[in-house]
């Protein structure tokens, strides 16, 4: 079976695939009518809205308790949770202008708040994820094998299950 880190850095790059897109579109408002915005907007926020929030839920149900263990109080990941709650809530305002977008309609105040959302969530995602793959390595450190192996399942089992 595959290290934490390996499988992790492979979920990390499916993530950042999209991600990474996320500004390029934010740069294209008021410039691209609703239409290109929704064409090129569709496909990422799928993806964001089941692959990644299925993700987010598998780190923490099956990651952040062996953290929280390990570093025995030393080190809290409530601010990991937070930054998964703050993610959530900018996925909700994304879907909100799918539907927007979806619609033909975008002005230009709205068009404003909907560049920043995706500028936010782009460099939130961004440092969660390189955050998460120092949390691994600590894991990688000073779990067992048998540990490493159970926790890998569980997380490639959550992420693979659909929504």
């Amino acid at each position: 079976m595959r290290s934490l880190s390996e499988t992790s850095h492979e979920h990390h790059g499916r993530i950042a695939e999209h991600v990474d897109r996320l500004p390029g579109i934010a740069d294209s408002i008021g410039h691209a009518d609703a239409a290109a915005l929704w064409d090129a907007f569709r496909p990422e926020y799928a993806f964001i809205s089941t692959r990644l929030v299925r993700h987010m839920s598998a780190i923490e149900s099956s990651l952040y308790e062996p953290l929280q263990a390990l570093m025995a109080g030393r080190h809290s990941m409530a601010p990991m949770r937070r930054e998964h709650e703050e993610l959530l809530r900018l996925i909700d305002s994304l879907g909100d202008f799918a539907t927007t977008l979806e619609a033909g309609e975008l002005d230009q105040d709205d068009g404003i708040v909907f560049r920043r959302a995706l500028y936010r969530l782009h460099s939130l995602v961004k440092v969660h994820l390189a955050e998460e793959e120092l949390y691994l390595g600590v894991l990688d450190h000073n779990l067992t094998e048998p540990e490493k192996d159970e926790l890998l399942r569980s997380i490639v089992r959550a992420c693979e299950q659909p929504l």
